[in-house]
């Protein structure tokens, strides 16, 4: 299911063969106004959401925000030290990742394998990525290479020549040609989810 509510909205009603106006009197609203909703003309409230969800026999949470699910930002509480100890103090505030990285302009991807851990990018960490479709030498990128392989690995561009470089002893740079690798985006960020 991909977009905003609007489409995942019209998706469901689809999928379970109902109509507008049908599901429009179910929830008692106008079917004009379940139109501008799907349409992403007009805002939905979460009561409306959730009695949509409700006659359409859905999650709520499938049909609130990008990623599915309501955002709730964690709590920040503090400093902590990574050398000298320092003194223990709360200042509670919040860090809500939407925040940090417009959900419209980046995706997450979470990393499979070991070719990235010197750059501290492990086996089932969450990659936050960037759309771009072009990349500075140096830079961590999604590269689409050969028949739709993605891989995240460190840019460089010389002529007509990319190669793609990881940060494993263990393993080698491989070179492409420049038309066989597309770049999907730039590495801005790392979601550890396990710690080792």
């Amino acid at each position: 299911m991909t977009g905003g509510v609007g489409a995942k909205l019209r998706e469901l009603r689809k999928a379970r063969g109902v109509t507008q106006r049908a599901l429009a009197a179910e929830v008692g609203i106008h079917f004009s106004s379940l139109s501008n909703i799907e349409n992403d003309k007009e805002p939905c409230g979460e009561g409306t959401i959730r009695r949509l969800a409700e006659a359409l026999g859905a999650d709520e949470d499938l049909l609130l925000g990008e990623a599915g699910h309501r955002a709730m930002p964690f709590r920040v509480l503090g400093h902590i030290a990574a050398g000298t100890p320092i003194e223990a103090t709360e200042h509670v505030n919040t860090f809500d990742l939407s925040e940090q990285f417009d959900p419209r302009d980046h995706f997450m991807l979470r990393v499979r394998g070991d070719s990235m851990i010197l750059d501290g990018i492990n086996d089932g960490d969450l990659s936050v990525i960037r759309h771009a479709v072009s990349a500075r030498n140096g830079q961590t990128v999604v590269a689409i290479v050969g028949d739709e392989e993605a891989t995240l690995k460190r840019y460089s561009c010389s002529g007509s020549k990319v190669t793609l470089t990881p940060a494993n002893p263990d393993l080698q740079p491989v070179t492409y040609h420049k038309r066989d690798v597309q770049i999907r985006g730039i590495l801005v960020g790392i979601v550890r989810t396990a710690v080792r």
